[in-house]
This record gives C-alpha cells, sequence and structure tokens, in this order.
C-alpha cells in the first residue's frame, strides 16, 4: 500500500489494528492479548494500547525482519498457554464467531486454522502468463487467521525450523503435525491493496447487530369461576383458564420467547409460580418486568408472533385490543406484535373446550 504500514491504516478516525484489537479482546475465547508490530513502531502500537485502554493486552512487542521471526517474538512475549491464537493485524473484521469455533477446533486437533473454499477458478500460470494446470476447485480452500495452536506443539515448530514458511500452519505441517481447518468468514479480509481497504472499510462501518430467535409456548385449564384474560383483555366467557397470576396463557408465551430468544431462562425462573406476591397479578405486569430483564443483556424487540389454539369462546374479536396492550407493554410499536386466534376443530383438550393453549414466537436484535 504505497509504502505505508497498512497495521496502523486510518479507518474511520481510527487505526486498523485497533479495530482488530477491539474485535479480538471482544471475544470470550480469547483471555490475553500480545500485539506485534514493526520495531519502528512499537512507539505508535503502545499509543493505541493506550488509548483502547483493554486489560487483555498485555504487552506489546517488537517483531523480527520475517512474519516467523514476529510470531516467535510474540510467542515469547504471551508466556506459555494451553492454547495460541496467530491473527494478522491487517484482518480487521474477524468476528467473534470465528474465534469460538477456533477454541473449539483447536481442543479437538492440537492445531487448526481458519480458512473458507475458493470461489473463483485458479490458474497455475508460468512462463510468458502461460496457463500450465487448473487444480480442482473441491480441493482448494483459502488460508485465514486465526490459526490457532497447542502453544508447544507451535513453539517447538518455531524452534526447530530451519527454513522460511509462509504461515505458521505450513511450519507445524513440516514438524509433522496434522493441521485440519474450521470455516472462517468471506468477510474476514485482509488488507493488502488499497481496494481491500476500501472494502474493510465499508464492512467496518455497518452495525454490527447481534439477533437471536426464542419461541414459547403455554396452556391452561378452564376453570369455571375465573375470568378468562388473554394478552389483557377479559374476554366474556363462562371459564377462565387457571393459574397463580391472572392465567393469561398469550402473556406467558409471549414472556417464554422472550427470554428464550435472550438465553435467560424461562418465565418460571423470573416469576416462581410459588412466589405469593403474584397471586392474581396481571400479566400485563410480567410482560414489563420481562423488558427490563432484556435490557440488562442489551437486548431490544424486534418483533412476536403468537397464536391462540382455542375451539372457544372466539377469540379473533378480541386480537386487536390483545396486540395493543402487549405492545404498550413491551415498550413496541403495535406493528411489531402480531397475534392471531384459530381452532383446532375439535381435536384435542381445546378441541373438547378442556383449556387454550398458545405458542409465540420473539426476535430479538442487539446492536
Amino acid at each position: 500500500m504505497g509504502g505505508t504500514d497498512k497495521t496502523f491504516a486510518d479507518v474511520h478516525g481510527t487505526p486498523l489494528i485497533a479495530h482488530t484489537l477491539r474485535r479480538i479482546a471482544a471475544s470470550d475465547a480469547v483471555d490475553r492479548i500480545v500485539l506485534v508490530v514493526a520495531a519502528d513502531a512499537v512507539p505508535d502500537g503502545e499509543a493505541v494500547v493506550r488509548e483502547l485502554d483493554i486489560a487483555k493486552i498485555v504487552a506489546v512487542c517488537a517483531g523480527g525482519a520475517r512474519r516467523q521471526d514476529s510470531v516467535f517474538a510474540g510467542l515469547l512475549a504471551m508466556g506459555e498457554r494451553r492454547w495460541v491464537a496467530v491473527h494478522d493485524g491487517a484482518r480487521p473484521c474477524v468476528s467473534g464467531d470465528v474465534l469460538e469455533r477456533a477454541l473449539a477446533e483447536v481442543r479437538g486437533t492440537g492445531a487448526a486454522i481458519a480458512a473458507v473454499p475458493v470461489k473463483d477458478t485458479i490458474k497455475v500460470v508460468g512462463e510468458e502468463r502461460v496457463i500450465s494446470d487448473t487444480p480442482d476447485r473441491a480441493t482448494l480452500w483459502a488460508a485465514q487467521t486465526p490459526q490457532v495452536f497447542d502453544y508447544q506443539i507451535l513453539l517447538d515448530a518455531h524452534r526447530a525450523a530451519g527454513v522460511e514458511y509462509t504461515d505458521d500452519a505450513a511450519m507445524v505441517e513440516a514438524a509433522g503435525h496434522r493441521v485440519t481447518v474450521f470455516w472462517g468468514d468471506y468477510h474476514n479480509l485482509k488488507v493488502t491493496t488499497p481496494e481491500d481497504l476500501d472494502m474493510v472499510s465499508l464492512l467496518l462501518a455497518r452495525p454490527a447487530v447481534e439477533y437471536r430467535v426464542g419461541n414459547g409456548a403455554d396452556a391452561h385449564a378452564l376453570a369455571a369461576g375465573r375470568a378468562l384474560v388473554l394478552g389483557g383483555v377479559t374476554v366474556p366467557h363462562p371459564a377462565g383458564l387457571a393459574g397463580h397470576s391472572d392465567g393469561d396463557a398469550l402473556s406467558h408465551a409471549v414472556i417464554d420467547a422472550l427470554l428464550g430468544a435472550a438465553g435467560c431462562g424461562d418465565i418460571g425462573t423470573h416469576f416462581p409460580p410459588e412466589d405469593p406476591s403474584l397471586a392474581g397479578i396481571s400479566s400485563l405486569l410480567l410482560l414489563e418486568r420481562t423488558v427490563g430483564v432484556l435490557a440488562e443483556g442489551g437486548w431490544c424487540i424486534a418483533n412476536v408472533d403468537a397464536t391462540m389454539l382455542a375451539q372457544r369462546p372466539r377469540l379473533s374479536p378480541h386480537v386487536p385490543l390483545m396486540r395493543r396492550n402487549i405492545a404498550t407493554a413491551l415498550s413496541v410499536e403495535q406493528s411489531q406484535v402480531s397475534v392471531k386466534a384459530t381452532t383446532t376443530d375439535y381435536l384435542g383438550f381445546t378441541g373438547r373446550e378442556e383449556g387454550i393453549a398458545v405458542v409465540a414466537v420473539a426476535l430479538l436484535y442487539r446492536p
């Protein structure tokens, strides 16, 4: 890239390496980071690390003339660990999923690299740009980083290396170890040319949004002398749904879907039926409290969709108010809440009018 150090190229007002370090440090698969830079760039690297103030970054050290010299310096600075990952600082779009896959793979194999199948046909070109071979694309993968290893295996391979290798995987292969590949990411680009930098800038400008889907289900028996409450609406009927709270199976199914999507357990965990303070409580209040649970994890509601299964009474006329109540309790737009009603054509306990069941799906996102 015109003789400039791509590691410190400006991307949205921040050095490229800072983007890479933030991505890596955010992963639970990583607990310790050593930054290796060119000897004359150590002060710049230290300045970036001070600005980031990330506790996982424990050292900035000078690399060597060759890639493998730099990696070896990083290994020594890191100190002995069970597993070690080598990652190109010029790959700032590495995802948490790739890092998780890296750790899972190396635990089983001891040596593995991120890679993706090549999409283009590859040509082997000889003198005068004459094609000499066309390898079978089905067997070709493009190597990426992170490349992950048993620490001692990689350290021993570096100490035994007598020639220069293109990457650590080649060195470990030459030392007689089996190296596997795990699925990388086509967005995990390495910045080598100005065009690469343009593409990475676009990728880093996109909001990194995480999505989760959850489902919920609830069913209650119909009991005489109870009010039939669904979605906070009291529906005229001789019997209502039995339950510790108001028996609102619609709200309960939505709560379970939301908690499931966020990985926060279920309704019984947060609102146990043995809690006397919840006796007869409006389930819309439980929906409001569920929003607080989601907010603690940074989750926002994209939409919820619920289907009520009941032979009688006819619930469709009450759906608009149910949607409005649930949307208000969740602090979302009514357009983000879908409620439907159907029968089971007299099949099962709902068809025999012994109870009512509800199934729900929720989509959450975390900016």
